[in-house]
């Protein structure tokens, strides 16, 4: 009568504890405040956290504004400091010692917290200081040019001089004019200014503005003092070498494609860090079920001992049975270990994703807790192989890096075609000058009998007046050839660009074959885990309906303790299974997202435009600085961008 009594009071706990308190798939206990299955996920609204990206707020590709304060050109530009210090809106997420995050929420902070998308915000940056350089002529860091070409002072420069000087010379001739004159003096002053700059199309130009004042002690000088000015314009222009728009603007087309290369690179971060946050996140939620699953399982271990312990008091069951229930006490003691092990790791991992500075004193000892629970039933996308590929090669950053960087080869194969042509320049010249300044000595003339022919006075408006009405010209013209015999060099470049375009070339089918593969596994992945799924589940109803039997049964008296504990751990078993593969499900989407380069828009996430500050995220659509016009970097972008 008792051993029955003990069956009983056994069955009903064990029924009990299954039916109320063993974990349904995704349900975390109710006091971590996460909602039962039947209740749809709680995705909570990301907080309205300030968020200042240097990427946004700034454009390194232009120069400071030299008006009004001209002197501005000659200032380094200021440089933020990094931000090292987290979001202050994790801090609101903090309730009771818990930081209890959404799905959503954990993408936000990552988003701003993340330190990967921090370093990589610097790339488009510093490639915008790059363009910068190649607009003002330069050559971009790290490139060795061969065969010339490409850059030039497109910058325009102002120039100018001044100078005076007094010399006193010991004559060699001091008999001058019949006069006896030992020493030669001369007092001179100049100034000088000009403009000199180069085109896009390979033409040079300068003009030059100059002014001398110079007295000598020799009376045979006409003017003494004397004041004299020119004015000239050069202009070059090359024929074959260095001729046209590619050649010259060389460095510029490729900046600006680099400038997009980068700009996609950091979109390419933002994809890694969103798909590593969720998948860090899902992992967490199965943990975290993990030590429930353990818990309960130790729970019915604890009450098989306590009852065989009792059933030993009183003589009706063997010493073996206990012992037997204490070694499964201990294994199941050592898997809930285990288990919470997982879990404080994923925690950390989790907790390291979403903050700059995970050991801020006022996240240390947090509990991290996951309150997006998984859909117990996903929607698995369908989409034909061929089509999925055909969306990863135009969405997929990695293919469109690839587009830039073989746009950067072909302006290298023209350029460097250019440089291996002759150089054959064609130069003109315009020249005009003035001479002035008080008659010192007409003596020379009047020994034969000659009338002066111009002015006996004048000084700088005479000069003036010569140079602008053209009254002394010089014109010239000239061609310049000049061939290398070998020409080595330019070959080699010529060759080296080539050879480089048709690596990419195959890169670039390298890549698509790699994402080929990329999105096969991941469709594969995901049908295997949807029917795992399916699987699991119905193992997980069979398993629960032999437990009710084996219940049954033991009510009856046709059974034994141990065999209802060992039906329940293989209903555990089953759950766990069921979690683990509904999780697997879970991450296969998104590893599916980001084969196919859905992560961005499956998140609601938009590359926000550059020059259009972010003050706050105040909807569930969180947005991220990064390239140009509003539009989603991988879409049509590219196109917007050459037509500016």
């Amino acid at each position: 009568m008792t051993a029955r009594f003990f069956r009983v009071v056994v069955a009903l706990y064990l029924g009990a504890s299954l039916a109320v308190g063993m974990p349904v798939f995704a349900q975390a206990p109710a006091q971590q405040g996460v909602q039962a299955p039947t209740q749809p996920a709680a995705i909570s609204q990301p907080s309205s956290i300030p968020y200042t990206s240097l990427l946004d707020a700034v454009d390194y590709s232009h120069n400071k504004r030299t008006f009004p304060n001209f002197l501005s050109a000659y200032t380094s530009r200021y440089v933020p400091q990094p931000n090292l210090i987290n979001a202050p809106g994790i801090f609101d997420l903090i309730h009771q010692g818990k930081l209890e995050l959404s799905l959503q929420d954990a993408i936000t902070l990552a988003l701003q917290n993340d330190l990967d998308i921090a370093v990589s915000e610097y790339t488009p940056w510093v490639d915008e200081t790059q363009l910068l350089n190649a607009e003002g002529g330069g050559t971009p860091l790290g490139q060795f040019v061969v065969g010339g070409g490409g850059g030039g002072a497109f910058d325009p420069v102002l120039f100018a001089t001044a100078g005076v000087s007094d010399t006193v010379n010991l004559s060699n001739t001091p008999f001058t004019i019949g006069q006896f004159i030992p020493n030669f003096e001369t007092h001179a002053t100049t100034s000088s200014f000009g403009f000199s700059q180069k085109l896009h199309e390979g033409t040079s130009f300068s003009i030059s503005f100059n002014n001398d004042r110079s007295s000598v002690n020799i009376p045979d000088y006409i003017y003494n003092p004397a004041v004299q000015s020119s004015f000239s314009i050069a202009i070059t222009q090359p024929l074959l070498s260095g001729f046209g728009f590619v050649a010259n603007m060389r460095f510029i087309l490729e900046a600006r494609n680099t400038d997009q290369v980068g700009k996609l690179q950091f979109e390419e971060q933002v994809i890694n860090s969103i798909t590593q946050v969720e998948t860090q996140y899902w992992t967490l939620v199965a943990d975290r079920q993990a030590v429930d699953v353990a818990k309960q399982t130790l729970a019915v271990s604890q009450k098989l001992y306590e009852d065989d312990q009792r059933q030993l008091q009183i003589g009706t069951l063997a010493h073996l049975d206990v012992v037997t229930a204490e070694s499964e006490i201990a294994s199941d003691n050592q898997a809930l270990i285990a288990a919470q092990t997982n879990q404080l790791q994923q925690e950390t991992v989790v907790l390291n994703l979403v903050t700059k500075d995970p050991m801020d004193p006022r996240l240390q000892g947090l509990e991290v807790v996951p309150t997006t629970t998984l859909d117990q039933t996903p929607q698995v996308p369908t989409v034909a192989l061929p089509d999925a590929v055909n969306e990863a090669w135009a969405n997929r950053p990695e293919l469109q890096v690839d587009q830039f960087l073989l746009k950067n080869d072909r302006v290298e194969i023209q350029a460097t075609r250019n440089s291996l042509l002759p150089q054959l320049n064609v130069s003109g010249n315009y020249t005009t000058g003035g001479l002035s300044g008080a008659v010192a000595s007409t003596s020379v003339l009047q020994q034969f009998g000659l009338t002066p022919p111009f002015p006996t006075t004048g000084g700088i408006g005479t000069v003036y007046s010569q140079l602008f009405n053209n009254s002394y010209p010089t014109y010239s013209g000239s061609l310049t050839f000049s061939m290398p015999l070998r020409n080595r060099s330019a070959q080699a470049a010529a060759a080296q660009a080539q050879l480089n375009d048709r690596q990419e070339q195959t890169a670039f089918q390298r890549d698509k074959n790699t994402i080929v593969v990329g999105v096969r596994q991941a469709l594969t992945a995901l049908q295997q885990d949807a029917a795992l799924v399916v699987a699991d589940v119905k193992a997980t109803q069979l398993a629960q309906e032999t437990y009710d039997d084996e219940v049954k049964k033991f009510d009856l008296g046709a059974s034994t303790t141990y065999n209802v504990v060992l039906q329940s751990r293989d209903l555990n078993a089953a759950k766990l299974n069921e979690l683990t593969a509904k999780t697997s499900l879970a991450i296969a989407l998104v590893n599916f997202n980001q084969a196919l380069g859905r992560t961005l828009t499956s998140n609601n996430i938009a590359i926000a435009a550059n020059r259009q500050p972010i003050d706050r995220f105040t909807t569930a659509a969180p947005q991220i600085p990064g390239t140009i016009g509003e539009r989603l970097v991988g879409q049509d972008v590219f196109s917007l961008a050459s037509n500016k």
